[in-house]
Parts: structure tokens; C-alpha cells; sequence
């Protein structure tokens, strides 16, 4: 089987669980023998026409350049992005945009002829061409399926009209099946499509993680007391970190702290890693390559991922599988896949003292992190290996080729 992946946006630096699932969905897809593509919008002007990875290839396409242009004006400075958007997006850019991806896409598939298309987060761009390309019938064999991501979240579209990304999703929604990355996200997106009229199944599946990669390494040297990975940005609570450090200090003079990843908020954070005198106990390395991350957790005594919004965790499915115990918030995503105190530890969103507690408790005692981290790998394995995942998938996939 072929399958065609659509993805809005994907970032250009390659770090994220979004990029992470479908590497490693690409792999296991390849090993029963289903062909994958990965079709996004081309994130800078001069990016190559097609990327190929072990397991899947990307394809980059123009459109009007509204991508590309998106990514030059977040490497701005945030005090100069005022004086440049006027110049940089232009109010019909949207429409501009999906005119000419409609005419790239429909080549695309002419030409790659996959069985099905699978879009991911489909909130602005691709559901607008999907429909697009619906409504001519010229591919009306392909069954559509979406996966959403997320939960949803404030959006300004060109022109300046604000909304959400669900309610922009909804507005064009060409799908045969939506799945959704946990329950939470599941019964929230139900109530979007039900107030617009749209009879769109929502199924939830959960994500996973591929065991024989995230495992535990137990004859590897711990060479930091906690690690995050992941995105710095509001969501993920990152701005708690400086006073966290704070807070701990006097217990752990000697803590080591890695963190990796980029975002809009690593200036501010690491401003406040000085002003707050914990600089010395931050290890940052930056974007690290996914084949990485299994090493740097497995180095690591104790995972967080505070976040405020989380729709799932699969950074957190990547800790508990390699037996590193997790602290992160009870809402949300999190909260479907720790159990407080059994596979992890769960705090309140936003209460840096239940966090600084939290983290405490597992690094003075040696037996409960052990017993947390055991236990974390038992309900990966259960319930998280992304070959229960795949199987589900490609169930689904099944069922939506009979169909048509």
C-alpha cells in the first residue's frame, strides 16, 4: 500500500514529536512492506523539490511561498516582526496558496498514485485543497484520513481574520475518518464538528513509540539529574525552568540540568538562567537528530514535561519506555497516560513548588525512581507500542480502501 502523508507544516529543523512519529511510523510501515511519502509545504524558498530518509521521502511543495515566508519572518527578531508583515504576507495569500498547491498536489498523486491519503493536522492549508481536489472528482477513489495533533489553539489567518485552528479545520473538512491523538483531543474536536453539522467519524488512537529503540540502557552513566526535550515555547511551561533550578539549588548545589530543542522562548529563558544564577547548572544542546534522543534520556535520572497543553505526550511515551521515571501535569494527555505515583508523577500545571517537589523526592530516593521507571516501561508495552498503534492504523486504513 501506498501512503501519501500530508503535513501543513513541518519544521525545518527537524525536532518535535510531530517529526519523530512519522519517522518512526515511516520505518515500521516500510517492514510490512506499505510505501511512505511525506508531502509538506516547501519551508524556505531554495528547499530542495524532495528529501529522501531511509523509510519515506519528503516532498517539498512551493505553493505561493506562504510557508517559506512564515518561517523567515519567525527567524526575526520579535521587536522587528512588526515593521516587516505588512510587506512579508499579503491579505489573499491563503487562497493564492491553496490555488497552487491544488495544481502541485493533484500533479503529485497523478504521478505517485498512492491508495490513500493521510493528512496530519490539516488545520488551514491542506483541508482546503483536499476539498478542493473532492470537488473536481478526479480523485474521488482516494479515501482521506486526518489525524489531528493537537488541541486547539488561537489563530490569525491572512488578512488578519482570527479564529482557531479547529474551527479552520472544520470549515473544510473533506475527511472520510478523523483520528484523534488521545480522548481528550477526540471529544473536544466532536464538539467543533457537531455545532458546524459535520457527521464526520472521530475515533481515538494513540500514538506509540517503537520499544526495540526507546529501551532502558542500564549499564549507561547518568550524566544529568533532569532533562527536558522538546519545544521551547509557552505551552511547555519551559519559563518555569529558571526558578525550578532556583528552588532546587539549595538541596542540589551539584544538579545538572540538559534541556534541548528551539523556540521563541529560549532568549527569555536563558536571560533568566542568569538573572537567577542556575546559568552554570543548564546543559543546552540545542536541536539534537532523533537517533540522539534515546541516549541523552537514558543519561538522564528524571524526565519533566510540565506543559500546560499537551493533547498526548509522546516525549513522555519516550522516558517511561526507556524506564527514566517522568514528572509532568495532571490535564489533558498526560493525564490518560501516567498514573500519579504507580508510572510517574503528575503536579498541577503552573505550581513550579509541586514541580520542585516532585523532581526532589525522585532524586533523593534511589528505590522510587527504579520502581516508577519499571512500572512506566510495563504500561508503554501495554498500551504505547507503537505496534499496537500500526495495527490500528493500518486497520483503519483497511477498512477506508474496502470502502471505495
Amino acid at each position: 500500500m501506498k501512503i501519501l502523508h500530508l503535513c501543513d507544516s513541518l519544521n525545518p529543523a527537524g525536532l518535535g514529536g510531530y517529526e519523530s512519529y512519522l519517522h518512526y511510523l515511516s520505518e515500521q510501515l516500510s517492514e510490512k512492506g506499505h510505501e511512505s511519502m511525506v508531502v509538506t509545504q516547501a519551508p524556505s524558498r531554495d528547499s530542495p523539490k524532495f528529501i529522501d530518509h531511509e523509510y519515506y521521502r519528503i516532498y517539498n511543495l512551493q505553493g505561493n511561498l506562504l510557508e517559506a515566508r512564515k518561517w523567515e519572518f519567525f527567524s526575526l527578531p520579535e521587536a522587528v516582526r512588526d515593521k516587516v508583515v505588512e510587506n512579508l504576507f499579503h491579505p489573499d495569500d491563503l487562497t493564492l496558496n491553496v490555488d497552487a498547491l491544488e495544481q502541485q498536489l493533484s500533479e503529485l498523486i497523478s504521478t505517485i498514485e498512492p491508495n490513500l491519503i493521510h493528512a496530519h493536522s490539516p488545520y488551514v492549508v491542506f483541508n482546503r485543497v483536499l476539498e478542493r481536489i473532492q470537488e473536481k472528482k478526479e480523485f474521488s477513489h482516494l479515501p482521506m484520513l486526518a489525524t489531528i495533533h493537537g488541541r486547539p489553539k488561537p489563530l490569525v489567518l491572512p488578512g488578519g481574520v482570527q479564529t482557531t485552528d479547529y474551527d479552520a479545520f472544520v470549515d473544510a473538512c473533506p475527511f472520510d475518518l478523523i483520528l484523534a491523538v488521545s480522548n481528550n483531543v477526540a471529544e473536544v474536536l466532536k464538539s467543533y464538528l457537531e455545532k458546524r453539522g459535520k457527521p464526520v467519524p472521530v475515533q481515538t488512537l494513540y500514538l506509540g513509540v517503537d520499544l526495540s529503540v526507546f529501551n532502558p540502557q542500564h549499564d549507561v552513566s547518568k550524566q544529568w539529574d533532569i532533562a527536558f526535550l522538546g519545544r521551547l515555547e509557552s505551552m511547555k511551561a519551559v519559563d518555569l525552568f529558571p526558578e525550578m533550578l532556583a528552588l532546587l539549588r539549595s538541596d542540589f548545589p551539584k544538579l545538572r540540568f540538559l534541556m534541548t530543542g528551539e523556540g521563541s522562548l529560549k532568549d527569555r529563558i536563558f536571560d533568566r538562567f542568569v538573572q537567577e544564577g542556575v546559568a552554570d547548572m543548564v546543559e543546552y544542546l540545542g536541536v539534537v537528530k532523533t537517533e540522539r534522543v534515546p541516549d541523552l534520556i537514558n543519561q538522564s535520572r528524571v524526565f519533566i514535561y510540565p506543559s500546560r497543553e499537551e493533547p498526548f505526550g509522546l516525549s513522555i511515551l519516550e522516558a517511561m519506555a526507556c524506564e527514566v521515571p517522568v514528572v509532568t501535569t495532571n490535564v489533558f494527555g498526560p493525564s490518560e497516560i501516567i498514573t500519579n505515583n504507580v508510572d510517574g508523577l503528575t503536579v498541577p500545571p503552573e505550581n513550579v513548588r509541586e514541580l520542585v517537589n516532585a523532581v526532589g523526592l525522585l532524586l533523593t530516593n534511589e528505590k522510587l525512581r527504579t520502581q516508577i521507571g519499571r512500572n512506566a516501561r510495563k504500561t508503554v508495552e501495554t498500551k504505547f507500542d507503537i505496534k499496537l498503534h500500526y495495527d490500528g492504523l493500518i486497520k483503519s486504513y483497511q477498512q477506508l480502501v474496502s470502502k471505495k
